[in-house]
Order: structure tokens, then C-alpha cells, then sequence
């Protein structure tokens, strides 16, 4: 053991690493940098403070290239904090567009992705494109993402609630195109089986759907079309599913780590 600290507030955050400095926030909307050799905090930033509590998790994005770091908090604000010198670009607030009315109600996200100058924000119900730089709006687009989108040079892919998988253009956030992800399945037996998604990726230049049942699905990125379905694990996947080098790892229900070609 190198070094155990106590911040005293449960974190609850994804973790990033950058500039030999570990960014990570707490459940009252804290931001913390941590000196990795150490464990003790370099600075700090409080946002807004959230009193109701969910099973959201504060998300945190970086752009190593202007050394800024984004963070959207469980109050739905995202800020854009320089973590060399502290100091903040831009503040946005996205509560106001996924509640309809009572203001004490929680925000509910899925995690940025970042690329180039863009940044892409999911509430319940749009998603949305700013500019990472100036903090300005480029399109929304209103739908009911159930996953974190993918982000390539020029698109924007992701899937909604009544099973479509869509592609978006990165510069107008028009539709590309919109399948069913179930429409050209063979054996449409795999549908009842298939379960809920966890997780989404693109490898090998395609498109790849994961099931909690075991199911994995490949698409076109081009234009949608299925191009292969496979059951790769029995016992089912509960884990995000890592690419390295030239291998595919997850676990499945069994606590087993499994590892592909």
C-alpha cells in the first residue's frame, strides 16, 4: 500500500488522470485534483450542492490538448474549469431541459463525450452538441438516449429507448440514418432472450451492441445494416466491455473474466 486518505465525503464520480493529477468529485458536487505519488489534494472546486440523492454519478471528461477538464454535476451544471491555473471558461445548466416542472427533482445524464472541439451532453430527453472551447450551443436533437453516445470525426451514433440505433452529423445534428436494431435479426427468438444493452462501442470499424444476456450485435456505421449476431457468452456479460491490443475483456455473471481475440 503506497497511501490511504480519508476525504471524508463518499466520492462518487468516474476517475481521470491527467498531468500527474487525479480528478475525481464527491456527492456534494466537490471536485477534487489529488497528487497521485501522495494522495494529498492539490486544489478543489464546490459546485452547486444537491440535497436529494440518486443513483446518478457525477461524470468528468478531459481535453488534454487545451488542459481543461468538464464537469456535469448532479445539479445538471457543467462547468469547464482550466486545471492548471483553476480557473473557470464556461457554466451551462441543463436541468431546465429534463424537468417539466418541479425544480426539486433530479437531473439524470449519460457521460460527456468529448472530440476535437465538441462535446456531446444526453439528458432523458435530448441530445445535445456544444462547442468545448466557447461553451456555445451547436444542435439538440430531442430523443431518449439510453446509453452514452459514440463519438467519431464526423458523427455522433447512439441508441434510443424504442430500439432504434441512429447516426447523427457532428456539424448539424441532422439524421444520418435510423434502424431497428432488432428489424433485420434472423432469428427473431433472439429478441425475448436479448436483455437490457450494457454496453456500446465501435471496434474493428463496426458497430457493436452488448446484452446483459451474452448477445452481441454488429451494425455498419455507414448505414446501419446488421451485419453479424452472436451469443459470445452463456453466462451473460455485467461488466463494460475493454478493448486491448488485440483482445476483447469482460465479466460475466459469474464473476469470470473472459478475454476474446
Amino acid at each position: 500500500l503506497i497511501w490511504a486518505k480519508n476525504y471524508g465525503i463518499p466520492f462518487r464520480s468516474n476517475l481521470k488522470f491527467a498531468d500527474n493529477q487525479i480528478f475525481l468529485a464527491n456527492q456534494d458536487n466537490v471536485i477534487y485534483s489529488i497528487n497521485p505519488n501522495t494522495g494529498e489534494k492539490n486544489w478543489q472546486f464546490a459546485s452547486s450542492l444537491t440535497f436529494l440523492k440518486s443513483d446518478y454519478v457525477n461524470n468528468l471528461a478531459l481535453d488534454l490538448a487545451k488542459k481543461n477538464i468538464f464537469f456535469l454535476n448532479t445539479s445538471g451544471e457543467l462547468f469547464s474549469i482550466n486545471y492548471v491555473n483553476q480557473k473557470i471558461n464556461w457554466v451551462l445548466n441543463f436541468k431546465n431541459l429534463t424537468l417539466a416542472g418541479d425544480s426539486t427533482e433530479l437531473f439524470f445524464s449519460k457521460p460527456l463525450v468529448v472530440k476535437n472541439n465538441d462535446i456531446i451532453i444526453t439528458t432523458e430527453k435530448a441530445i445535445l452538441s456544444y462547442n468545448s472551447q466557447r461553451g456555445s450551443k451547436n444542435w439538440d436533437f430531442t430523443a431518449e438516449p439510453i446509453s452514452k453516445p459514440i463519438m467519431t470525426l464526423n458523427n455522433t451514433y447512439a441508441l434510443l429507448k424504442n430500439d432504434l440505433l441512429i447516426c447523427l452529423d457532428n456539424t448539424t445534428g441532422e439524421v444520418i440514418w435510423s434502424k431497428n436494431i432488432f428489424n433485420d435479426l434472423q432469428n427473431k427468438k433472439i429478441i425475448n432472450k436479448f436483455g437490457s444493452i450494457v454496453d456500446f462501442k465501435i471496434a474493428n470499424s463496426e458497430i457493436n451492441i452488448y446484452s446483459e444476456s451474452g448477445f452481441a450485435l454488429s451494425f455498419n456505421p455507414r448505414n446501419g445494416n446488421l451485419i453479424s449476431q452472436n451469443r459470445i457468452s452463456k453466462k451473460g456479460i455485467i461488466s463494460e466491455v475493454f478493448f486491448l491490443d488485440d483482445s476483447m475483456l469482460f465479466i460475466d455473471s459469474k464473476r469470470k473474466l473472459l478475454k476474446f481475440n
